[in-house]
């Protein structure tokens, strides 16, 4: 080994224990068990801080040791380089897993990367992650004319070790180069392009279930970007300099900073339970940081805790743009168009604005008459007036002079119930006015909503965002923009008589959310009654609103886990609503309800469901309960449907054609109505084929009305237990039912045949895997009905075991209720979704010796809510007392053994 080499191996070594030792004191201060605001303050930016100045002795010391060991040429030629932090590390808020970025300057690239390598090739021995670059001043400032990464790591340059006239030279060609006040617009549109793509990639919205707390809207990066922009133009970044050269007030730099603290601390310990860097706030490490930081456990807990998070976020997301539009020049020389529009407002260069900056102190409803004349004029608002209306609205006795304005109050009804498109920066009237801090300061009884969130993948967006959202569904759906969509609800949405009122109800439908807990429709509506009478609506509009709050879940529940076909379903849903007026109201309320609890969360199988109970609920109101023109015309599609099948002959034609015929008078009316004509004439044709036939069973896919799920359809003759070996059956084919429709019919020949129809995906290929299913399907259920195998083997053994979708728990509840149906019993069960689940409870029911009627299946991210309606073996309800305590017994009990084993059987 030469001396060389032997001098590296001893400078390794005393790196390593250097390493060692200042790592342990930094991973120490990281609290085990501490609880609140203490635990948060010492894993925040203090922790950041501590670990880059460990790092700063680490490579400070390093670099003395290279130096000693130079020989004396290499000594001057290294003379003129110098050593600097970039990225957080040059911010000096490094968290525990993050690389440490580095840059070796000096006019000599060669000489400063023979430094460099001497430098590097020890700290990669100890083992740590670092970032470098080897570079001249004059080429970095070069580069970052075009590659915005170099231009903003020269932002963060903190000089380490070295000649240090190299920071000085930088500083001085960035103030004349590419941050000079005539380019300082280009630059700050790079960091909006910037942001914008990284949003994208990153999911688009702070409201995300799993957010990334670095990279994600409303992250750190984010605060990064917004601390360059301010760099760049007042040459300060940290929140105490920005309120000293006017950027931010205090109010918002304390806002600011209590955000930064939350969100590093989040990141700290992220990276600290991964070991590495790990920027995910995954389900897992919520429970673990919530309880950590003294929320406590369980969903509330959770809950809690990404509210802070959210918040947090949104004050980051909020800041950023508000300093970018701060830091960017305006450099046009053209004199602008101005004009004034009295009340206070006048244009500016295309854009609403303030006639007078002070006027907003004297007239707050100046803040609302400046948005409903930026929405006549169909021209956005200036941004210096969203910042002053802003700032304004934060002020909380400025917020309470202008809820408590007459005129306001007008002019604030008449924006929440505005359907005009218009150019405001938020897109839509709704979302400006709460992202301008004016909803709140109408309605601050909303507050406590702001940020909060449910601890479940259903819900994806906070309560505040999807009310939001559910108002601006309702105006998309009055100017007709979702005729494709929801056709039903468009033309309902055209004939409401009372918009203003219902644009309220949809606003504050979850505000009863603000206290928790289960029951928040009866608290929303107690809730909504000051708020309404104090925005001026009328008594009457008052208790209607007051009631669509109240209802607001209900014709949701009834849609999903009730038997529609069963007139008592009907007749009870109908003492929900207020007439056919009322009906039609609470019907949309639903629609932008659902459709904004999360992208996915209105299926086209929910919607048609909605569509039948309100088609039902209007015709049983208006005194028609059936609809036989409709029916006939159901069947007459049904007929055509028929023709366009290919046949051998005309008298099979004839044959097909008169057995549908009687297929159809043998099935409920409502089957009918609510599947496809082409569906429909499938299901006769094959249960026709399996009549004349010898298959035992008889499995098709047939034409699926919901483009998220394939339809299949399985006839075979009725028996004990038919449910619980085709789910077997299914799960074994790892096929994932969405929904489910249980039908039995006396076939021609006397036998009792069922007709099964179940959506299904399949967990691998989705809908398209469904068909190369279908053999194993069919054998799996001929094997069952033969003895030749064990149902719950079969769904056992075959079904995947590992899978699971990620997500919170899911608590398990099993109700049993006879008073919902005059004929069934019906039981509810919710329960973590999984792979097998339907197989379990129909075979327990099964073995319970219940037959079920009715299955409704229904899925809300993981959590599912199926309904089964069943009877005894002698066509009896389930008793109250010792029956139905035995029935949810062995359900609660199968449910359990399916969980502790995790797997499908």
């Amino acid at each position: 080994m030469t001396s060389a080499e032997l001098d590296r191996v001893d400078l390794a070594a005393a790196l390593r224990a250097e390493h060692a030792a200042r790592r342990a004191e930094v991973v120490a201060c990281i609290p085990d068990n501490a609880v609140g605001e203490a635990a948060l303050e010492l894993v925040g930016s203090a922790l950041a801080r501590r670990n880059s100045d460990m790092f700063d002795g680490l490579l400070t010391s390093l670099y003395r040791g290279v130096l000693a060991r130079a020989n004396s040429s290499d000594a001057r030629a290294w003379d003129r380089v110098a050593m600097a932090g970039v990225g957080s590390y040059g911010r000096g808020l490094l968290s525990l897993g993050s690389d440490v970025d580095l840059r070796i300057a000096g006019p000599n690239v060669a000489e400063a990367g023979r430094l460099a390598e001497v430098l590097l090739y020890p700290l990669w021995d100890v083992g740590v992650s670092v970032g470098h670059q080897v570079v001249s001043i004059a080429d970095a400032v070069d580069a970052a004319r075009e590659d915005l990464p170099t231009a903003t790591s020269l932002l963060d340059w903190r000089h380490l070790a070295g000649d240090a006239s190299s920071a000085n030279e930088l500083a001085a060609r960035l103030a004349t180069g590419i941050f000079a006040h005539g380019e300082l617009p280009r630059f700050m549109s790079r960091l909006r392009n910037e942001v914008e793509q990284r949003h994208a990639r990153f999911g688009g919205s702070v409201y995300l279930l799993e957010p990334d707390v670095k990279n994600g809207a409303g992250g750190l990066r984010d605060l990064d970007v917004a601390r360059w922009a301010a760099r760049a133009r007042w040459g300060a970044s940290e929140l105490y300099e920005l309120v000293r050269v006017g950027a931010l007030l205090p109010r918002e730099a304390a806002e600011l900073n209590a955000a930064s603290e939350l969100l590093i601390g989040f990141r700290n310990l992220l990276h600290a339970h991964a070991n590495r860097r790990s920027d995910r706030l995954t389900f897992d490490e919520q429970e673990a940081i919530a309880s950590l930081l003294g929320y406590g456990s369980g969903d509330d807990a959770v809950e809690h805790l990404m509210s802070a998070y959210y918040r947090s976020a949104r004050t980051i997301s909020r800041a950023l743009d508000m300093i970018l539009t701060r830091a960017t020049p305006l450099l046009s020389r053209r004199k602008p168009h101005e004009e004034d529009l009295g009340g206070g407002v006048r244009m500016f260069d295309g854009c609403v604005t303030l006639a007078d900056p002070s006027g907003l102190r004297v007239d707050p409803a100046l803040a609302l008459r400046l948005v409903a004349t930026a929405i006549d004029r169909g021209a956005p608002l200036l941004p210096y007036a969203r910042d002053a209306v802003a700032r304004a609205s934060a002020d909380r006795a400025w917020c309470e002079e202008l809820s408590a304005n007459a005129e306001a109050a007008a002019m604030f009804r008449a924006l929440v119930g505005t359907c005009k498109e218009v150019k405001l920066h938020r897109g839509t009237v709704a979302r400006e006015l709460h992202d301008l801090g004016l909803l709140l300061a109408m309605i601050p009884e909303f507050s406590p909503v702001v940020g909060r969130v449910h601890h479940d993948i259903y819900h994806v967006y906070t309560v505040d965002v999807h009310s939001v959202a559910a108002v601006d569904r309702l105006a998309a759906l009055m100017r007709g923009e979702l005729a494709e969509a929801h056709p039903l609800a468009t033309r309902l949405a055209a004939e409401v008589s009372r918009p203003e009122m219902l644009f309220f109800a949809t606003l504050l439908h979850d505000v009863g959310k603000a206290i928790g807990g289960v029951d928040h429709s009866v608290r929303g509506a107690e809730m909504a009654r000051p708020i309404l009478m104090r925005l001026g609506l009328s008594p009457s509009d008052v208790d209607a609103a007051c009631s669509l709050v109240r209802e607001h879940l209900v014709m949701y529940h009834v849609a999903t886990r009730r038997d529609l076909d069963d007139p008592a379903t009907i007749a009870e849903f109908s003492t929900h609503v207020a007439g056919r007026e009322g009906l039609r109201e609470l019907y949309l309320l639903t629609v932008v309800d659902l459709a904004t609890t999360s992208p996915t969360s209105m299926t086209s199988w929910k919607a048609r469901m909605l569509d039948q109970l309100y088609l039902e609920a209007e015709r049983a109101l208006a005194g028609d309960a059936r609809d036989e023109g409709r029916l006939q015309e159901a069947k007459r599609e049904v007929s055509q449907a028929l023709d366009a099948l290919p046949v051998a002959s005309d008298g099979e034609r004839a044959e097909r054609v008169r057995y549908a015929a009687a297929y159809l008078a043998s099935m409920p009316e409502r089957y009918v109505l609510v599947n496809g004509a082409a569906a429909v004439a499938a299901h006769a044709e094959l249960a026709r084929q399996h009549e004349v036939g010898s298959a035992d069973v008889s499995v098709a896919l047939v034409p699926s009305r919901h483009p998220e799920a394939a339809e299949l359809c399985v006839v075979t003759g009725d028996r004990p237990g038919l449910l619980a070996a085709i789910t077997a059956a299914l799960a074994a084919s790892r096929l994932e039912v969405h929904a489910a429709q249980i039908h039995s019919r006396t076939a021609e020949n006397g036998l009792v045949q069922a007709v099964d129809l179940f959506w299904v995906r399949d967990r691998g290929d989705g809908v398209e895997g469904v068909a190369r299913a279908v053999p194993k399907l069919v054998r799996d259920i001929r094997a069952l009905f033969c003895g030749e195998v064990d149902a719950k083997e079969l769904a056992r053994k075959r079904a995947v075991a590992s899978y699971a979708m990620r997500g919170p728990r899911v608590a398990t509840q099993v109700v049993v209720d006879d008073r919902v149906s005059e004929r069934h019993t019906v039981i509810e069960v919710t329960t973590r979704d999984r792979p097998g689940l339907l197989f379990a409870i129909s075979d327990a029911l099964y073995r319970l010796g219940l037959t079920i009627a009715v299955a409704k299946i229904n899925t809300e991210g993981t959590r599912v809510a199926d309904v089964f309606y069943v009877v005894e073996a002698d066509g009896a309800k389930v008793k109250h007392g010792q029956r139905a305590n035995e029935v949810q017994s062995r359900l609660v009990s199968v449910l359990a053994e399916l969980e502790a084993r995790g797997t499908d059987g």
